[in-house]
């Protein structure tokens, strides 16, 4: 992080000169009662993101302060100031918080591979480092011309984080045994608020076998999909209706538009809608035209989840290539959380989280964090680093022949 600082500091210098207006400062990493007293007035603010930023209480007090000044100035002048920068540092295990994706600040977006302490590390991706350096420095003068309000220590104190290791699920649990293979569809209870909808890019096996080899996961209809064989028979749609009934959603809506087949017009926009990709189909031309569709309409978007199953061996052998072609896609023109699921047993705990932060409540939902045994909960951050571990275990040889570390 030392070297990242002098390497953007020098950035500054070699454009701006050495003045103190170009002086930038690294954070104390040491552990703090509050806020560091340089988030209530700096210009400009670098956050470097990683498993243990988002699961840290004082980096995301610090980031919720930063993020209320700016709230603050677009409050006063109807223009949100770019004044956050965000670097994605180490991409093991992270899952940004859905306050973190919809600002739009992070240069780097492209965190399903390595983070900027990889590419620092490595030799061969030296340009690319630089590159992020570069494009750092650019966007902190940018920012730093136009700083938010400053905020005094005493309203600091009444900011309340956005995300950290306290979030809880505001749901009311009840019991749910492991599903048999349900049909997708509308669950009964017309009186809940809040639907769920899963809007679901996937393909048939017809349309699957002019862009892979293997296509025994797909069937008839894209909502037949069941990327988790042969440890799970369950379909995307039966996973994702699960772990919502788990939460106290019982309204799941399932789409699963066609290559140039129009979405719904009628979208809820009440609803919280979930995207889940089979990064194969980025290899068919309509998958960009579908994209573009996505975000023209009204939906709103609480995640994007790209399923990379560890138990397909096709999919392992190209995870590096499918990873690359989502990053070139225009995946990121949603304002949403983005997540990868390795497994059945990930897409259920994803959705659990992403109803956590969309606020999506069952009707009269209200109730403890935690259900009883076997309700779904969600993870801690101890529990999703060792979950995503497990599940990057089959992706390591094929990074390394790629030169990544």
């Amino acid at each position: 992080m030392q070297r990242f600082h002098v390497d953007v500091q020098n950035e500054i210098y070699s454009v701006l000169g050495r003045t103190s207006f170009a002086e930038g400062r690294l954070k104390h990493p040491g552990p703090a009662a509050g806020p560091d007293p340089a988030v209530l007035d700096c210009r400009a603010l670098l956050i470097l993101y990683s498993a243990e930023y988002v699961d840290d209480a004082q980096c995301a007090t610090e980031w919720s302060v930063f993020a209320e000044r700016m709230d603050r100035c677009m409050r006063r002048t109807g223009e949100r100031p770019d004044s956050v920068v965000g670097v994605v540092w180490r991409s093991h295990a992270l899952v940004l918080p859905r306050p973190v994706t919809v600002v739009r600040h992070i240069v780097n977006e492209e965190y399903q591979g390595p983070g900027a302490l990889c590419l620092q590390q490595d030799p061969r991706s030296r340009d690319r480092y630089h590159s992020i350096v570069r494009r750092v420095a650019a966007r902190l003068m940018r920012a730093a011309e136009k700083p938010p309000p400053v905020m005094s220590e005493a309203e600091s104190r009444t900011v309340t984080p956005q995300f950290g290791p306290r979030r809880v699920m505001p749901h009311s649990r009840r019991d749910v045994s492991e599903p048999v293979t349900d049909p997708p569809g509308v669950a009964a209870a017309p009186d809940s608020d809040g639907p769920l909808m899963l809007l679901l890019v996937a393909g048939t096996s017809d349309r699957m076998g002019r862009l892979r080899e293997h296509v025994d996961r797909y069937g008839e209809h894209a909502e037949d999909w069941r990327p988790f064989r042969p440890g799970s028979e369950e379909t995307v749609p039966s996973t994702v209706g699960w772990a919502a009934r788990a939460c106290g959603i019982d309204r799941l809506a399932v789409v699963a538009p066609g290559p140039d087949g129009p979405l719904p017009e009628d979208i809820d926009e009440s609803a919280t809608v979930l995207v889940v990709v089979d990064p194969w189909l980025t290899g068919d031309p309509s998958f960009r035209v579908l994209w573009e569709r996505i975000v023209r309409s009204r939906a709103r978007v609480a995640a994007v989840v790209v399923v990379l199953a560890r138990a397909d061996e096709e999919s392992t052998a190209n995870a590096v290539r499918l990873r690359e072609a989502v990053c070139r896609t225009p995946a990121r023109m949603v304002d949403a959380a983005h997540h990868e699921a390795g497994s059945r047993e990930a897409l259920a705990h994803i959705v659990v989280a992403v109803l956590a932060d969309s606020g999506t409540r069952p009707a009269g939902g209200t109730g403890s964090a935690r259900g009883r045994a076997g309700d779904l909960t969600i993870e801690s951050p101890a529990e999703r680093r060792v979950r995503r571990q497990r599940e990057r275990v089959g992706w390591l040889q094929p990074e390394r022949t790629r030169g990544f570390r």
